[in-house]
């Protein structure tokens, strides 16, 4: 049932006044040469462009007239992601000698696609032909030798059919071979036009093999896909495996009876795919990797419907992560504007927003801070960058290794004044090869040892990635490094983890976590090898933390950072109140320029063998205290 043409008018005359598109990263121009309500399915290329991070999806769309109002929307989403199903009725189930016949009626006319029986026998694989009649007399075939089975985890009760109205449903079971399988009833599937899926261009991006499992990286060629389901080609006869796309865990199979096959070989996921990959894992058990020629993947239109009051070149805005999601009163009539007649529209490429700019994505704060003094902090370099906005600064290694673990001392100056800043770390982590050289020890035969050269001294490693050649072997390895200071010279553990292999097993990189970061330039490895051959090392990388710093500028006036001082106190910046909105602007990368020295620059007595002279004034004191205590406990000679 269409809504009243008055209560649409009441409802579009909502519509918001003329924008600043300046944070919307693309447009898309729809020609419109009828005025009245409108349908337009949008695109994979435009929700591509989306860059909402919660709430509705698509949420930072933006429908612009000619005049350049926005006009308010609903954007057509699927109302579930299962289709309905209902009993049916009038079921009768009625044994011959060697065939059981299963009689049914749906409970209402509508156009169905599905019949699914129900029965609690295990074990079991029937050979079955299913007809239909829409008058109660005629009967047709619609599907002769489909395969009904259970068997192993594996289940196939459904019949799908052509979508047509149909008023009486036949089955008719063999039981010729084995006996018969007591059915208990069956649900009806009805078509719902909204949940039709179109095909979708994808590729197999990439496939790994490992102990019992595959997995595929699948291209879809833009993120923001609706996925409807990811069909498998596979030339294997026979087989069973449980797979898992997004968040559904699905059981694919293929099996044959009296020269009948039955197979399930589509992976249902109904769901908004956000990323341009998506992984589909096929747990293989025991058994070998299923042959895989290709896949076939399905993805939900995404209908767009509006009122459009006048006719000619209409926008479409997307691509802002910082829109907030409109609130308009059509929203309570979605689910009859969706059924509506409406006049379809055409569009143009999707293209990027020429008036697009950065610093509009980012909300306006204010972009000094203190007054600072950097002469107690050691070390300074330039923070480079080409425009002003929110700027990204990805911290190098060598910078993470002069500043305090917590981040406490690290400071962005421009002209004597702090630039607030946020420290992100989003868990991502970046390796680097490094040399390593095998030590012989004549005093510990049994014993592999490897000293590690780090990059350069304090490296901020927290893993250290191994691969071996050796096929059989199970050790514990241990990394440490000598300490030289003004207590002495000492090992410390880095860290110890078990490392096996068996055969068979497809040899992988090791991961061994530190404890805490190097302080030394060189590290050593070791392992014993007990009564077996020396275990082999290939080759090794260090893995290092991703630390950002988001901050903005107005302009490009000279930005310096400052780190190095270990008594700074931790930051304190308002900033934190706008953190989500400074995560997702578009960001301007920025890089840090040649390392200078400051005044608060010193040696790290850590590291350069030297104490305090008062630190062995104090130490000489209290040896001297010790020597004259245990003087005055010794007996005294008795003279002769």
């Amino acid at each position: 049932m269409n809504p009243h043409p008055l209560l649409l008018a009441l409802c579009f005359s909502t519509a918001a006044s003329a924008a600043d598109f300046a944070a919307w990263t693309h447009r898309q121009t729809v020609r419109i040469t009828q005025p009245g309500l409108t349908r337009l399915e949008l695109e994979p290329a435009l929700l591509d462009a989306s860059r909402t991070t919660g709430g509705a999806p698509f949420h930072d769309l933006r429908v612009i007239n000619p005049a350049g109002v926005e006009t308010p929307y609903i954007i057509a989403l699927p109302r579930t992601m299962r289709p309905a199903s209902v009993g049916a009725v009038g079921f009768k189930a009625t044994l011959n000698p060697t065939t059981t016949v299963l009689e049914f009626q749906p409970p209402d006319t509508f156009t169905i696609q599905e019949l699914v029986l129900k029965t609690n026998g295990e074990n079991f694989i029937k050979a079955a032909t299913l007809e239909a009649s829409s008058d109660g007399t005629t009967w047709q075939t619609l599907g002769s030798g489909e395969v009904l089975c259970r068997q192993n985890g594996t289940e196939r009760l459904r019949l799908p059919i052509a979508p047509a109205v149909w008023r009486q449903f036949r089955i008719t079971i063999d039981d010729s071979r084995t006996g018969p399988v007591a059915f208990t009833g069956a649900q009806i599937v009805r078509e719902l036009p909204e949940l039709r899926t179109v095909p979708h261009l994808a590729t197999i991006r990439s496939r790994t093999e490992e102990k019992d499992t595959t997995r595929l990286t699948l291209d879809l060629g833009s993120a923001n896909v609706l996925l409807g389901a990811v069909r498998v080609h596979t030339p294997e006869l026979v087989f069973q495996r449980v797979s898992t796309l997004l968040n559904t865990t699905h059981t694919l199979f293929r099996i044959q009876h009296e020269g009948f096959t039955a197979e399930d070989l589509e992976v249902p996921a109904h769901q908004l795919a956000a990323k341009r990959e998506v992984e589909l894992v096929i747990h293989n058990g025991d058994s070998p990797p299923l042959r895989l020629d290709r896949v076939e993947v399905t993805r939900h239109i995404v209908p767009l419907v509006f009122q459009a009051d006048t006719a000619g070149e209409w926008q479409l805005y997307i691509g802002n992560a910082q829109a907030s999601e409109p609130r308009y009163d059509i929203a309570a009539l979605s689910d009859k504007l969706r059924d509506a007649s409406a006049n379809s529209a055409t569009a143009s490429a999707v293209e990027a927003n020429a008036d697009f700019r950065k610093t509009a994505t980012a909300p306006e704060v204010g972009e000094t801070g203190a007054a600072i003094d950097v002469s107690a902090w050691s070390f300074q370099r330039a923070i480079q960058f080409s425009e002003a906005g929110v700027i990204e600064l990805e911290l190098d290694p060598a910078a993470l290794a002069r500043c305090e673990n917590d981040l406490n001392d690290v400071r962005i100056v421009r002209e004597g004044r702090q630039v607030p800043f946020l420290a992100i770390k989003p868990g991502l982590e970046r390796e680097r090869a490094i040399s390593f050289v095998e030590v012989a020890d004549p005093k510990a035969p049994s014993w592999s040892k490897w000293d590690i050269t780090m990059p350069f001294a304090n490296f901020p490693g927290s893993t250290l990635l191994l691969d071996s050649p050796t096929p059989l072997f199970r050790r514990t390895l241990s990394v440490t490094e000598q300490i030289h200071n003004e207590q002495g010279h000492f090992e410390r553990i880095l860290g110890t983890a078990n490392w096996q292999r068996t055969p068979g097993q497809t040899p992988t990189t090791f991961h061994l976590p530190l404890y805490s970061a190097p302080r030394a330039e060189t590290i050593r490895l070791a392992t014993d090898n007990g009564d077996n051959a020396p275990l082999q090392i290939t080759s090794a990388r260090v893995v290092y933390p991703v630390v950002r710093l988001l901050f903005r500028v107005p302009d490009t006036k000279p930005v310096s950072l400052c780190y190095g001082n270990s008594r700074a106190t931790h930051t304190r910046y308002d900033l934190q109140l706008v953190r989500r909105e400074f995560e997702t602007a578009t960001k301007v990368a920025a890089t840090l320029g040649d390392e200078e020295k400051l005044p608060g620059y010193q040696a790290d007595p850590l590291t350069s063998g030297k104490g305090s002279p008062w630190l062995w004034a104090a130490l000489a004191l209290v040896v001297g205290a010790l020597l004259w205590i245990v003087a005055k406990m010794l007996p005294k000679q008795v003279e002769k």
